[in-house]
């Protein structure tokens, strides 16, 4: 029985150490910055996390809209997280959900799934649904909230 508990607190300790996150070095926390900046945003905590293999960036402020987490590769991609919608792409929205007899909502840009995700849009009788959009704002799912 010794061995065993032994055995399972090596295990656990020798794993923990092998998963942890560091803070991004000053070169690689430039270029997330450059990659966030394209899409109006400013990274606040960046972490480079070594079991997925991304930078993951922490509540990034992207205007007035609030703020946003991010993940991206080794390549300063982005490959995960939501991100507002621009103006240009607000009307595209807009003109997508009048077709459908609805207006307003919360859009964003889901990165991970890559598409438009509008939520809590108006339509006949008050009622409220949400909106999937592909990259070129064709209706994937309309689904009442």
């Amino acid at each position: 029985m010794n061995k065993l508990a032994t055995a399972l607190v090596f295990l656990l300790f020798s794993t923990g150490a092998a998963v942890a996150d560091r803070p991004a070095t000053p070169e690689e926390r430039a270029q997330v910055e450059a990659a966030l900046a394209e899409i109006g945003c400013t990274a606040t905590d960046i972490e480079w996390d070594e079991s997925d293999r991304r930078f993951e960036v922490d509540n990034a402020r992207c205007g007035n809209q609030g703020r946003f987490d991010f993940e991206l590769d080794r390549n300063y991609v982005i490959v995960d997280g939501e991100r507002p919608v621009t103006a240009q792409e607000r009307e595209q929205i807009d003109a997508a959900l009048a077709k459908e007899g609805c207006s307003g909502g919360r859009a964003e840009w889901d990165y991970d799934d890559n598409r438009f995700e509008i939520d809590d849009a108006i339509c006949a009788d008050n009622q409220r649904f949400e909106f999937r959009l592909d990259k070129d704002f064709g209706l994937i799912r309309m689904k009442r909230d």
